[in-house]
């Protein structure tokens, strides 16, 4: 009888060899292992190197794709020992491959988009790619309630924006005059994720899908942000009104690398 990739990890997580190389992963952390991951029904379905896009340059990333989340870090020593762990619930993930055309120094890539945060990684090689792409869309498939097809359809949920690497703006994007030196720095907005001046990105936001504090916002977002809650607030306060009127009219009438392992 054949096993459904749903079967399989139910019989994983219960294995000996699965909980001991979760809690091999928790030890590799030490202090840093900011969040549990040997918890009861969690299965390791992979893990490998994958080049992520950093702000300033790719760098090499160490990836842990479970059956409910996908965890990334910095690699210290020799895969032994990482830093710098995230976190990040599956059953919030879209996945979208990335052209090779698009990047002429990587290949073999794909976004990874979330609320809190969107970056793009890249394999060592095409089979790699389809091998990490295929386990990831299995994964968030067992967790959506709703049926899913490819690896490129959208969910109805805020995600983050994908930052622009700061080579790629040597002048700020919104003001267009202002170019980068080491006393004028680069910024990034959290919404656009635009690489700014200090000049244009002077307010702060509260982006609530990526952090429990305000953001640095460009001055453009910032007035459409502000503005769209105030929308917000106004029909709030519109139907709150028309509901108080309803009820008064009822009384009256009393009524979601080549390393690689999978």
């Amino acid at each position: 009888m054949t096993l459904t990739f749903e079967e399989r990890l139910t019989r994983l997580a219960d294995t000996e060899l699965n909980i001991e190389r979760i809690k091999g992963i928790e030890k590799a952390f030490g202090s840093d292992n900011k969040k549990p991951l040997a918890i009861p029904g969690r299965a390791l379905v992979g893990e490998g190197v994958l080049i992520k896009e950093c702000r300033k340059k790719p760098k090499p990333r160490y990836f842990f794709l479970f059956n409910d989340v996908l965890v990334y870090a910095t690699i210290v020593i020799n895969k032994k020992k990482y830093i710098n762990q995230h976190v990040i619930p599956l059953k919030d993930v879209q996945i979208k491959s990335i052209n090779d055309s698009e990047n002429p120094k990587l290949k073999n890539g794909w976004l990874i988009m979330s609320p809190k945060k969107t970056f793009c990684v890249y394999a060592t090689t095409s089979k790699e790619k389809f091998e990490w792409m295929s386990h990831i869309s299995n994964c968030i498939e067992k967790l959506s309630n709703n049926e899913r097809k490819g690896f490129d359809q959208i969910k109805n949920i805020d995600i983050a924006p994908k930052w622009i690497p700061d080579k790629e703006a040597d002048t700020c994007m919104r003001c267009e005059q202002v170019k980068f030196t080491m006393v004028n720095r680069r910024h990034h907005c959290r919404n656009c994720g635009y690489v700014i001046c200090g000049d244009c990105s002077k307010n702060k936001f509260l982006i609530q899908s990526q952090s429990d504090e305000p953001l640095r916002v460009c001055n453009e977002c910032y007035k459409i942000l502000t503005s769209d809650r105030k929308i917000k607030s106004d029909n709030n306060f519109t139907s709150t009104d028309s509901s108080d009127e309803s009820d008064a009219e009822n009384d009256q009438f009393n009524p979601n690398s080549n390393d690689v392992n999978f």
